[in-house]
């Protein structure tokens, strides 16, 4: 008995080394492209094979490799879909991918009331609690969830009997810098103080500003890694301290994110370099002047509307910015089918648009979802059968009201993992060959 258990111990050994034997006979960079192939599902699996995979996959040098091989990969990709749900006063998530439908998608720690979304950059998203003044970041494929640190410029106020003097108003906007791989976080806070006027003919006291003031600051994920700070910064704000008309929505491209802004009675946009970390003023083509929709196509900023002719709304013109620095815009026009229902841009899908319709105005959940490759112009039908019972509000003509439909590829990033080094960076031009 005792010869046979140490016979196997004997055994067991040998065949444990045998094991690691084998393992160190793999290189880590094979390991690594091995399983940068795999679905986000089956890498968090691996994680728990050894310490060194758990290692490999919680990299930033991993994650990008794995996202950019995803944008090629079958069912790499899903369509995210979100809209404002009246009943609760919240931002409703739906994920579509073509094996399992649609499926809800819930974010935790995060208080969805009365919050206000960036865009999704890259499967990151940036959300901000306007009456906390919170501010989370949230990995929709982990579902991991980080809090920033207080703005530096809203203190905290203690309660009964403050001064409320000072009105706060930040504007968070969410950005990706491709040449420095950096998510960064920009606020642009407004401080209004008011002094108290007394009319001296009827003793009634009003308020009016007696300053006002705009700060600006800018957070880094992964450099600063969630337990960083705000740094405060001069980024050369072009019109002193006025803030008004300056569009609350904005759109990331060509690494700077991007806003609509009325002065003066001129349209203009403004851009912030996130390498740079200065604005810069773009002028508006004359005929874009009326186009309030911008969304991001294949890496550049897009102004886009309908141009009516009579009752028919089948052709959508297309002002590309491609050159943000020259400022060099590029025309197009897509026509679509004189059959063709009213069609509304709501987001984008590697080379081309994706728009919604409403089939039948008497019933509101009656939306379909189409595809314009914007190479080909070629325009299809998207099979999302399960769009046909999401209840999407409609606003001005029949328009989907803050209504977005746009492509999620898988992101495995960790948001409290520290910064690329170079030695990174020429691992992924290594391993992602053309993806970049």
């Amino acid at each position: 008995m005792g010869n046979s258990i140490s016979q196997m111990r004997t055994s067991s050994s040998s065949s444990r080394k045998s094991i690691n034997i084998n393992r160190q006979q793999i290189p880590g960079d094979v390991i690594l492209d091995i399983l940068s192939r795999l679905p986000a599902k089956s890498v968090v699996r691996c994680r728990c094979v050894s310490r060194t995979w758990y290692s490999f996959t919680h990299d930033p040098f991993f994650a990008s490799l794995h996202h950019a091989r995803s944008l090629t990969r079958d069912n790499g990709s899903a369509l995210l879909l979100s809209y404002p749900d009246p009943s609760s006063s919240s931002t409703s998530f739906s994920f579509f991918e073509r094996k399992q439908g649609f499926r809800n998608l819930q974010i935790s720690n995060v208080d969805q009331q009365c919050t206000r979304l960036s865009e999704i950059i890259r499967g990151i998203l940036c959300i901000h609690d306007r009456r906390s003044h919170r501010v989370d970041i949230c990995n929709i494929t982990t579902q991991e969830t980080i809090t920033l640190p207080r703005s530096t410029n809203i203190p905290i106020r203690s309660g009964a009997g403050v001064d409320f003097d000072i009105v706060y108003e930040p504007r968070y906007s969410f950005g990706f810098n491709s040449s420095t791989r950096d998510y960064k976080v920009l606020n642009i806070c407004s401080i209004s103080r008011y002094k108290l006027q007394v009319n001296p003919n009827n003793g009634l006291s009003t308020r009016e500003v007696s300053q006002r003031t705009v700060e600006f600051e800018i957070f880094t994920i992964g450099c600063d890694r969630g337990a960083g700070s705000w740094r405060k910064i001069d980024p050369g704000y072009p019109y002193d301290q006025e803030l008004h008309g300056l569009s609350s929505e904005s759109v990331c491209a060509d690494g700077a994110i991007h806003w609509r802004h009325r002065v003066f009675d001129q349209e203009i946009l403004l851009a912030f370099d996130l390498k740079q970390e200065k604005f810069q003023i773009i002028q508006v083509p004359k005929e874009a002047l009326e186009f309030h929709l911008m969304k991001q196509v294949k890496g550049c900023l897009v102004l886009m509307g309908h141009v009516i002719s009579g009752y028919n709304r089948n052709k959508i013109a297309l002002w590309i910015l491609e050159d943000r620095h020259n400022q060099i815009w590029m025309k197009e026009n897509v026509v679509f089918p004189s059959h063709s229902p009213c069609l509304w841009p709501v987001g984008s899908f590697k080379t081309g648009l994706i728009l919604l319709a409403q089939h039948g105005y008497a019933d509101p959940a009656a939306w379909a979802a189409y595809y314009c490759d914007l190479e080909t112009k070629n325009l299809c039908m998207i099979q999302v059968p399960e769009l046909k019972s999401v209840k999407l509000p409609c606003g001005e003509a029949g328009k989907p009201s803050d209504v977005v439909l746009t492509e999620h590829t898988e992101n495995l990033l960790s948001l409290t993992s520290n910064v690329y080094s170079s030695i990174q960076e020429e691992k992924v031009k290594q391993f992602a060959g053309f993806f970049f």
